[in-house]
């Protein structure tokens, strides 16, 4: 039995899909009945569990060859890292019960900095209580989401501006595709290890802010281009998005620390895998 949080995620939905397809059994965690449905018809069992709630998680997590953990964003919480540290305490509560015989999770790159990373420092926190487990754990450090550009796109195409949190806009940072990550989340749930892995994951390259707008020029056959986010609107462009004004403070961090290239991959002894998805093909499903 896999058990997959986050499946109404992207890249949980894709981890549980490809499972289901190579017909592995799989458990669906959600949060309300109702989302549950969708799995139950696909072949999944279904759980629903709270991460607040430790019972839940226990009900969720028994009987698991292997669990893939990721956390929510919480962008709509305050207090984000105090209150995703509660999360993170009910979470490895749970696994220390019911014991899996694997755990695998998704972080992030620059997830093994403790400062200066601001929305990412809740996955340095969930990396260090992960290594601290007595079963195999592999944790898969994604770049920035080629995805993250999706809701920025119908904007663009109507006024011709790419708004762009990466500054300047030709600066090229790790991105990955969605289906990459949760590709390589069910690779990893088949696999057998000892020990603690840390996985970089990247696309086939680099990418930045003009290379999203060039494509997205190419698909609309119209000229975009990537215009740079004053810094001073990081955190009330953030919060008309719905973000509490902390979570706003640590986005803005965030991009801070990629735009100065303080959030970058650890390299050393971490793995790195290259995923096979291209930024124009990610892309292009959201153009309409």
């Amino acid at each position: 039995m896999f058990v997959i949080t986050g499946v109404t995620g992207h890249v949980g939905r894709v981890t549980a899909n490809l499972l289901l397809t190579q017909q592995q059994p799989v458990r669906a965690v959600v949060r309300n009945a109702s989302k549950g449905t969708e799995w139950e018809t696909k072949g999944a069992e279904v759980a629903v569990a709270d991460l607040f709630d430790k019972a839940s998680l226990l009900n969720a997590f028994k009987q698991a060859e292997g669990l893939f953990i990721m956390t929510p964003p919480a962008l709509d919480l305050d207090d984000v890292i105090k209150k995703h540290l509660v999360m993170l305490g009910n979470i490895i509560a749970a696994i220390k019960e019911t014991k899996p015989k694997k755990v695998v999770y998704l972080s992030s790159i620059g997830a093994h900095l403790e400062k200066g990373t601001g929305a990412i420092r809740k996955l340095y926190d969930m990396e260090q209580a992960f290594s601290q487990l007595d079963i195999p754990t592999a944790g898969i450090r994604a770049g920035w989401f080629m995805e993250n550009f999706a809701g920025l796109i119908p904007g663009a195409i109507q006024s011709g501006n790419l708004m762009s949190f990466l500054c300047p806009t030709d600066l090229q940072v790790p991105m990955v595709a969605v289906n990459d990550i949760g590709k390589l989340a069910a690779e990893l749930l088949n696999q057998h290890w000892a020990g603690h892995r840390i996985i970089e994951l990247g696309g086939p390259c680099q990418y930045s802010a003009d290379d999203v707008a060039s494509s997205l020029s190419y698909y609309t056959n119209r000229s975009i281009t990537a215009v740079p986010i004053p810094r001073s609107e990081y955190e009330p462009t953030y919060a008309s998005f719905g973000f509490t004004a902390d979570a706003s403070r640590l986005m803005a961090e965030m991009n801070d620390g990629f735009n100065t290239q303080w959030i970058v991959f650890e390299g050393g002894t971490s793995e790195h895998v290259s995923g096979e998805t291209l930024l124009e093909d990610a892309l292009k499903t959201y153009i309409k």
